[in-house]
């Protein structure tokens, strides 16, 4: 297998080398850009209420039109490290969220470095609420919003394109090298107008062979009403035999007038049982989730939400936990 993948990346790079050097050459333009992610908070189901102020995350980049077909990014994220410290969210880390050349031309475009991924890149346009939080995928650990990779997009026509990316598959806060790769492939349908249609499939192999499905169907009419439906299994979770964690995500937002949302979303995480055991093995972390609130965007940089949201774990010796969210995202 890794031989064959091997083979598909040289398949893919030699096309590229025909490219010739691109005669038109600009006086770089570059762009600086940020985005910050904050909130004050408060749970709802305690006896004291726990009230907190919190900054979540912090991105700051900066973008260049290298030519006519080639660009340049690269962009920082500062947020807390992913341990359990009691002062993990006080500290602060700065990653390398992109640091890439792309290059387009026509139908194809293609990007080396470290890149956002496409496995629910899409799920999360039609979420439309990171700042509040991540998307399905995102949140569960079924897979990184960026990785070091390189990925081809052909846009066949107006209601199909597809995607192939090969990835070191740590993520972007992981980029040591070892002998596993990550081989995804992807296919975005626009069967009819308002509707688009997602699947997704990776693999990967070490001691066993790991994979995760991805299928999603949206639906958006401008500035009315936005809604996505997905569904996610991934077989093998960290490479061990069998265990196998999956669950789906349903959101909606509607616009009842100009600068207002009303949104939710609910999701559902769940793992299989093995054999002769009456529970999953995953138990512990396995839920569901509801988020509910209104959005206000006085500009088209702020967007402030005022929302609910609860986690219920299906173990019953795990507390539920209930809070109130006043959530801020700013950008430039």
């Amino acid at each position: 297998m890794k031989k064959a993948r091997l083979l598909i990346v040289l398949v893919t790079i030699i096309p590229f080398l025909g490219f010739g050097a691109d005669s038109t050459f600009l006086k770089p333009k570059g762009t600086v850009y940020g985005k910050i992610f904050t909130n004050f908070h408060s749970q709802i189901n305690t006896g004291d209420n726990a009230d907190a102020f919190e900054i979540q995350r912090a991105y700051f980049g900066y973008k260049s039109q290298l030519s006519k077909y080639f660009e340049a990014n690269i962009k920082l994220d500062i947020g807390s490290p992913n341990d359990v410290s009691e002062f993990s969210k006080i500290r602060r880390y700065a990653y390398f969220k992109n640091a890439y050349v792309g290059y387009k031309k026509g139908k194809i475009s293609s990007y080396f470095g470290i890149i956002d991924l496409l496995q629910f890149k899409v799920q999360e346009k039609y979420w439309g609420h990171r700042y509040i939080e991540k998307s399905f995928d995102d949140r569960y650990k079924f897979g990184s919003s960026a990785d070091l990779a390189w990925q081809i997009n052909y846009d066949h026509s107006k209601w199909i394109s597809v995607d192939f990316t090969v990835m070191n598959g740590e993520g972007y806060t992981q980029l040591q090298t070892d002998n596993t790769l990550t081989t995804g492939f992807g296919v975005s349908l626009y069967p009819v107008k308002n509707f688009t249609t997602r699947f997704y499939y990776d693999v990967s192999e070490k001691t066993t062979i790991q994979s995760t499905l991805v299928g999603f169907l949206g639906y958006k009419l401008k500035n009315k009403i936005m809604a996505g439906l997905e569904y996610n299994y991934r077989f093998n979770d960290n490479f061990v035999k069998d265990k196998n964690r999956f669950g789906y995500s349903a959101y909606v937002s509607y616009y009842p007038i100009k600068k207002f949302q009303v949104f939710g979303r609910y999701d559902k995480l769940s793992s299989n049982k093995f054999e002769r055991q009456e529970q999953p093995w995953n138990l512990a972390k396995d839920g569901s989730s509801i988020i509910a609130g209104v959005e206000f965007s006085p500009i088209d940089y702020v967007k402030i939400a005022l929302n609910y949201q609860d986690w219920f774990p299906y173990a019953a010796n795990e507390e539920n936990s209930q809070y109130i969210y006043l959530n801020f995202e700013i950008s430039f």
